[in-house]
Parts: C-alpha cells; sequence; structure tokens
C-alpha cells in the first residue's frame, strides 16, 4: 500500500511539473505515418495525420527520414502546414545535429496565410522560439513552416506546440546573439518575442556600455515587431553582454557575444584574411579586404577554411603569411582582371578587393566581389612590346577599335597581346 502510494504521489507530481498542454511532435519516430520521400519539382502537398498527436499535417517539398527535412533546394517554397486543438501561443523548432549552420538557411512562418516571422535555423541543436502573435493564438489558426531558400535545406528534430494561458507570460525568440564588427564600426541585431496577459511596458537593460538600446521601456507591439540592439566595436576582441527583459514579476534573459577584429574594413584600412575568417559571415558588409593572390583557387571547406584545387575562372584564394585562406568568388569584369587561369601572373599580387563576407565553399568568405587595387597596370601585366609596330585595339568581341573609350580592351602591337583598362 505504502509503495503504491509513493508512486502515485510520484506520478502526480510528475504531471505537476509538466506543461500538460503542449504538444511534441518528434520527428524521428514519424516515419511510420508521415511522407518519406519527395520527387524534386513536385509541387502537390500530401495529407498525413500524426499517429502520436492525431494532428493533420500537409507536406509540399518536404518529408520524414530521421528528422522532418524541409527541402527548398530540390522544391522552390517547400513547407509544412497544420492546424493544431490547442490554442498556441509559441512553436518552438528544434534542429538536428547536423542541421546547415549558414546564416541563409531560414524558414518563413505565416498563420492564416499571413507572413509572421522569419527565423533563422543556423545552429544545430538548437530551440529556435516562433512566438504568436495574439490574433492568431486560437485553435484552428492555420500555421505553415516555409523553406525561404533555394540554396539551402532545414532538418527539424522535434516540434513544440506550447498552449496559450491566461497567466501573464514572455517569451523571447532568441536564446543567443552574436555581432561581428570591424574596428570602430556598428551593428545593429533584432530581438522579438511576446508578451501576454498583461498591459505593463516591458523593461530593457543590457550590462555593457558597448551595446546600446533605442528605449529602455517597451510595449508589448513593439517587442512583437522586434526592438533593435546596436554593438559598436571599440577595441580589437573579444566581450559579452547580458541582455535582459522584465515584465510582470517575468524575467528573460539573451546572452550576447562580440568579436570585433583590429582592422576597420575600409579602403586606408581593409580587413586582412584572419578577420574574415574572425567574422565568421556573422556581418556581411561590404567590407574591402586584402591579401596574397594564390596560384590554385578555392574547393570545400574543411576545418572552417577553404581548400586549394586546380585553377578555375569563377573564384581566387586570398591567403596571409601564415597560411590562412579565403575563397573570392569572381565574375564579369572583376573575373577578367583577377582570374589567374588567363592571368596566371597575378598569383603572388598582395590585392585589396571589396565584397560581401559570405559563406563560400562551407567558409567564411567574398562574394560580389570589386576588384579595388593591387595589381601592376590595373591588373594587367606590361608586356614588351616592339615599339616600331603599329598599336591595335580590339573590344572583347575581337571588333577593331579606332577610339577606345572607358572600358576593357586587347591591346595588339606587333606579335605581343595583352588585355588593357583604357580610363
Amino acid at each position: 500500500m505504502k509503495k503504491t502510494l509513493l508512486s502515485l504521489a510520484i506520478l502526480l507530481l510528475g504531471l505537476g511539473a509538466a506543461k500538460a498542454g503542449n504538444i511534441v511532435e518528434v520527428w524521428s519516430t514519424a516515419k511510420d505515418w508521415a511522407v518519406t520521400s519527395w520527387t524534386k519539382g513536385d509541387t502537390t502537398p500530401q495529407t498525413k495525420t500524426s499517429t502520436a498527436t492525431n494532428i493533420s499535417y500537409d507536406f509540399m517539398g518536404t518529408y520524414v527520414s530521421s528528422y522532418l527535412f524541409i527541402q527548398g533546394k530540390n522544391t522552390t517554397g517547400a513547407y509544412i502546414s497544420y492546424s493544431l486543438p490547442i490554442d498556441c501561443s509559441e512553436i518552438v523548432l528544434t534542429t538536428t545535429s547536423g542541421c546547415s549552420t549558414n546564416n541563409k538557411s531560414a524558414v518563413n512562418v505565416y498563420a492564416d496565410g499571413n507572413k509572421i516571422s522569419t527565423v533563422v535555423l543556423n545552429k544545430t541543436s538548437t530551440d529556435f522560439k516562433i512566438s504568436i502573435p495574439a490574433q492568431y493564438q486560437t485553435k484552428g489558426t492555420v500555421y505553415k513552416i516555409e523553406s525561404n531558400t533555394n540554396s539551402y535545406n532545414q532538418q527539424i528534430e522535434k516540434s513544440t506546440y506550447v498552449e496559450a494561458t491566461t497567466d501573464p507570460t514572455m517569451s523571447i525568440a532568441q536564446a543567443e546573439i552574436g555581432f561581428a564588427t570591424p574596428l570602430n564600426a556598428t551593428q545593429g541585431q533584432t530581438v522579438s518575442g511576446t508578451v501576454s496577459n498583461t498591459t505593463e511596458n516591458i523593461s530593457v537593460s543590457v550590462d555593457n556600455s558597448n551595446f546600446s538600446l533605442a528605449s529602455t521601456s517597451i510595449t508589448a507591439a513593439e517587442l512583437s515587431e522586434g526592438i533593435v540592439v546596436t554593438y559598436t566595436g571599440k577595441a580589437a576582441g573579444k566581450e559579452t553582454a547580458t541582455l535582459k527583459f522584465e515584465v510582470a514579476g517575468l524575467t528573460q534573459t539573451v546572452a550576447l557575444s562580440a568579436i570585433t577584429v583590429a582592422n576597420e574594413g575600409t579602403e586606408a584600412n581593409p580587413l586582412t584574411v584572419a578577420d574574415v575568417l574572425a567574422l565568421q559571415n556573422l556581418n556581411p558588409g561590404p567590407f574591402y579586404v586584402t591579401g596574397i593572390i594564390g596560384d590554385k583557387t578555392a574547393g570545400n571547406a574543411t576545418d572552417g577554411m577553404v581548400t586549394e584545387v586546380t585553377p578555375i575562372k569563377s573564384n581566387i584564394i586570398l591567403k596571409d603569411s601564415e597560411g590562412k585562406m579565403i575563397g573570392v568568388q569572381v565574375s564579369g569584369e572583376t573575373r577578367t582582371i583577377l582570374n589567374i587561369v588567363d592571368n596566371p601572373s597575378n598569383a603572388g599580387q598582395t590585392v585589396i578587393v571589396k565584397g560581401n563576407l559570405e559563406n563560400y565553399f562551407g567558409a567564411p568568405g567574398v562574394k560580389n566581389t570589386e576588384y579595388v587595387s593591387g595589381l601592376p597596370t590595373n591588373g594587367i601585366a606590361d608586356i614588351v612590346a616592339d615599339e616600331n609596330a603599329p598599336v591595335e585595339y580590339f573590344n572583347l568581341q575581337g571588333i577593331r577599335v579606332e577610339n577606345p573609350e572607358n572600358g576593357l580592351y586587347i591591346r595588339r602591337q606587333g606579335n605581343k597581346v595583352t588585355k588593357v583598362i583604357v580610363k
């Protein structure tokens, strides 16, 4: 009898501690009822009902393997949609241990056809909280989780649907935020969340003066829309801070971290290769970057840095004296000037380029690149020509040009041919 009462007490204690109204869909156990494959390009939704939660899901470009796979790379706008049997104040998406960590891997969240959030799912094994505005919390609201990129897929281990309550609640969408800036630069990051069942203003504070807020008292509507935290990189190094929200006896915190590199990212003080690697694509720029052109080009990364492969025209590698490397995407006129296939003498030259800091071949790199300076004669190697031969100019289509104006031309003098920029 005592054992029975003890067991009952433990059971009741467990029930009291749990949020019985929340619903959790564990996708690793869903293969027996869910869609388990998808044909590339197929846009016809398939409806399946969970045997665990009795929720009916529409799958489009999405299926279950050992996780929920939102396959935007194969089907544009891939999604999963559903309605819930509870009033829902928050949806929590838990990513897998092998999900993409690229900052462009994101989903759009809709409620009854209205977009309420875009969430970047760029960390492994992490809970990403999606706060549901009050007008969309009612049972029966149709929610849709849709990939917003055709470059990356999303992997979801489980989905948690948090039941709404009449007690005051507060939920902040981000648990941690990272900042990365060149020296003396600023960066703003948005923090959002929901507060329900209270009319009080929310007190906001941060415990590091290098992080700033536009206001320290905000409304629930302002929090739902998102507030900006601004970081100023005043000295090279790393630092942390805690962002605190308080309302109706509730407290939520967000961990802030920041890195500032020693250079400003300007033409006069460009970022180094090591700076680009340290910033980890957390601040796209654009910025000026300097480095030594390598004699090979970029391949898929290992250990957070690109590898070297047989030269191609579409990228170059910039190196530093310590052997660190970044890939730099080149196209158009920049490709004509910088690529080492057509211009092998570029290898070993120290140049400055300007571009966006983005993931490239799986590591920090530079895209949307412009050539700035560093090559002799604007990047075209000087060729000693026959001084007695006439000089002729041709455009890139091979048509002779009598009086070349601004642009890139082919210059022929005797048997020597080179590309030149006429300014």
